[in-house]
């Protein structure tokens, strides 16, 4: 796991991996990725020091670390764009394989919102569109909730425990207040109901962002195809949940 270390607007890498157990806190961010060029910076990028700090995906980064530093007290921080080598296919693999335990692991994950301005308008923003959004939704214990502008939609610690907040995830989502609670048990229907009509860049990814939100874990095969890597989770998830089968059954008409 590649951290990186937030000195107000500079971003310096942590040597090697670091294992999660070993990192005392850290800040985590979801967020949507800017489609038009020249998009995000990348873990490449980064290491070389090779973008313009006018670079929008710099600026984003640049607003994420400084929140993180001077909101949460939090010096550590992991962003997609920057902390996966995806270069390198065992690292990818695990960090797919890993990232719903390093969501609900980080002490605050800061949710940007990209096309939001107010609270009224957050369920219409893409961000609850998206596939991998769906367990940087469920995993963490405390999230924030942050506008186009990097200002806080709500003055609550954790706007997972803001009623307000909750009535336009589930207008967004379908997902209620209890099923978003940590301890309650979802039946594998209706988790499969919430990734329904999700998008995803790569097809595959359709199956990949799912592993973390029903507790299986598989290879990454980029190729494969969406049928296939589906079929593989199904199967994952059967080996886990035998007495589930029906309930697939009935997901599945």
């Amino acid at each position: 796991m590649h951290l990186a270390k937030a000195l107000t607007a500079r971003f310096t890498s942590t040597p090697g991996k670091t294992n999660i157990a070993d990192v005392t806190g850290y800040a985590i961010l979801s967020h949507t990725w800017i489609r038009s060029l020249p998009g995000e910076i990348t873990y490449d990028d980064w290491q070389q020091g090779d973008f313009d700090t006018t670079h929008p995906g710099y600026r984003k980064l640049v607003h994420f670390c400084n929140i993180a530093a001077e909101n949460y007290g939090l010096l550590l921080t992991w962003m997609d764009t920057v902390c996966i080598n995806k270069s390198s296919s065992s690292e990818l693999d695990e960090s797919i394989r890993s990232m719903y335990k390093w969501y609900r692991s980080a002490d605050v994950c800061i949710t940007y919102l990209a096309e939001t301005v107010s609270l009224a308008e957050i369920s219409k923003d893409p961000w609850f569109t998206r596939g991998w959004t769906l367990q940087e939704l469920l995993a963490p214990y405390t999230l924030k909730f942050y506008n186009r502008d990097w200002k806080q939609l709500t003055q609550y610690k954790n706007d997972k425990q803001n009623r307000k907040i909750l009535q336009k995830i589930e207008e967004a989502t379908t997902i209620s207040e209890e099923e978003l609670s940590v301890d309650c048990k979802v039946p594998i229907s209706r988790k499969m109901q919430w990734a329904a009509n999700r998008e995803v860049t790569r097809e595959e990814d359709i199956a990949y962002s799912l592993m973390g939100v029903f507790g299986v874990s598989m290879s990454i095969a980029y190729g494969e195809g969406c049928e296939q890597a589906f079929v593989h989770l199904i199967k994952e998830i059967l080996n886990i949940s035998k007495n589930d089968v029906l309930d697939i059954l009935n997901w599945a008409g």
